[in-house]
């Protein structure tokens, strides 16, 4: 193990004349003792052929693939490599329009030709529900030339396509599909979860083992159920991965995969703790937790119980219920948009992390009086695109105020952050709209986010 390892290495009386330059001193709270570089004995991330190799065919083991990269640059790594990896400066891909920007910026980058599915909104909720297989097959028999499909699932807040089916169709048609999974890490570890992306036929998939599993920030994994694609996806990921990884998060790697091979006791209390946290939240009136409606909805295929989407009501915003949980009640929740907040869930929570999230909720339910909110906004679908991505980019520009730039030509992403996913794309017009949709997302007291960080000055072409 490779944390073992790194442990008894620490304890040695070897002298460390090597990086980094802290020399593996002892420091109150951070394990420097165990942050080393590629010495001897300890292989070396972008060329494995020793305990980092092992811990990667563990991980594909764990994860039901074909190889497993280990990343530390977090899944947008994993995003960026992997796309480059199935794809040719130029060539036509279909990206689901909810992908989170490290996507697009593959495009960018790539120099992609890129058409959009934009999946269906649930009615009275305001999220993306799945991407449609049938969908997906009908842009790519209109469209031939499409050689990938990138599809994000789960969404942030839960939702899961049918990645069996789409993986079929794409393949059928000649082209490969990504999964963007990086929410979905504990999918494999209980059968209350859905099946993760490669084990339904997915040629790649990027999963965050931070994000719901016991691994730190940063870590996550590139799984392939394609080995043609090995050889070029570790010679991206030397492009767009440092070139001096962390020990210490390959170490926090090595530990999640040990936790992983002996959890069924612990999947097994966390999805009892979430069916009962669920049960109890059926007694709330104005507030809502159960996920009934996303599950029996015909336009969604599957959905993770472990996000918690606390849908408002229209009683208040998302982001007014988030904030009265971190000042009244010392609950910090995930994040907020439109009409609903997000509480993300693990195999670490508690007992009494639940039951303070419920009894908080009840409260706030019992002071609920009139509605007053839109109960949830989505963007139904993109602007017109006048450019390329990176054609955009190429071009002067200059600075406008978005709301004053109708028919102009965008040269930034503008995002509603977190999760990222970009309502305007550059070489897209501004519409009407899509302004529209911008001051709801305001009014709604969400943040937008553009490239030079100064909304609503944005950089159109000039």
């Amino acid at each position: 193990m490779l944390y073992k390892k790194l442990k008894d290495y620490s304890k040695s009386d070897i002298y460390p004349f090597h990086m980094p330059g802290h020399k593996r001193i002892k420091t109150d709270g951070l394990p420097l003792d165990i942050d080393i570089t590629e010495i001897g004995g300890f292989d070396n991330l972008h060329h494995p052929d020793g305990c980092l190799d092992d811990l990667q065919k563990t991980a594909a083991e764990l994860f039901g693939a074909r190889h497993a990269f280990a990343l530390i640059n977090g899944s947008t790594a994993g995003v960026l490599a992997a796309v480059r990896a199935m794809t040719k400066n130029g060539d036509r891909v279909l990206i689901a329009r909810n992908s989170h920007l490290s996507v697009y910026h593959a495009a960018e980058l790539c120099d992609l030709d890129v058409a959009y599915i934009v999946p269906g909104v649930i009615d009275g909720l305001g999220i993306f529900a799945s991407v449609s297989p049938e969908a997906v097959e009908q842009k790519l028999k209109a469209d031939p030339a499409i050689s990938l499909v990138v599809v994000t699932s789960p969404t942030y807040e839960g939702v899961v396509s049918d990645i069996r089916s789409i993986s079929e169709i794409c393949h059928r048609y000649g082209a490969r599909l990504f999964v963007d999974e990086a929410h979905g890490a504990h999918f494999p570890f209980s059968d209350s979860f859905p099946k993760n992306a490669v084990q339904c036929g997915a040629d790649a998939a990027v999963t965050s083992l931070h994000k719901t599993l016991p691994a730190m920030t940063q870590t996550a994994l590139l799984l392939l159920s394609d080995e043609a694609l090995t050889k070029e996806v570790q010679r991206q990921l030397s492009v767009f991965e440092t070139s001096s990884p962390s020990y210490v998060l390959l170490a926090s790697v090595d530990r999640c995969l040990e936790f992983l091979k002996n959890s069924e006791r612990a999947f097994d209390a966390y999805i009892q703790r979430l069916t009962r946290f669920y049960e109890k939240a059926r007694s709330l009136r104005h507030l809502s937790v159960s996920y009934d409606r996303l599950v029996d909805s015909d336009r969604i295929f599957d959905f993770d119980i472990g996000k918690l989407c606390i849908f408002c009501g229209g009683f208040m915003t998302g982001k007014e219920l988030m904030e009265l949980l971190r000042s009244d009640y010392r609950i910090e929740l995930e994040t907020s948009l439109g009409g609903y907040a997000l509480a993300m869930t693990s195999v670490c929570d508690t007992d009494e992390g639940f039951d303070r999230l419920l009894s908080a909720l009840a409260e706030i339910d019992s002071q609920c009086k009139e509605a007053k909110y839109p109960i949830g906004f989505a963007l139904t679908s993109p602007p017109q695109k006048r450019y390329s991505i990176a054609e955009a980019l190429r071009k002067d520009g200059e600075m406008h105020d978005i709301y004053n730039a109708e028919g102009k030509i965008s040269r930034e992403y503008i995002r509603v952050y977190p999760p990222g996913v970009p309502l305007i794309v550059p070489g897209e017009e501004i519409d009407r709209g899509v302004l529209s949709q911008l001051k709801e997302w305001e009014a709604a007291g969400n943040e937008i986010q553009s490239d030079g960080s100064s909304f609503p000055l944005v950089s159109i072409i000039s």
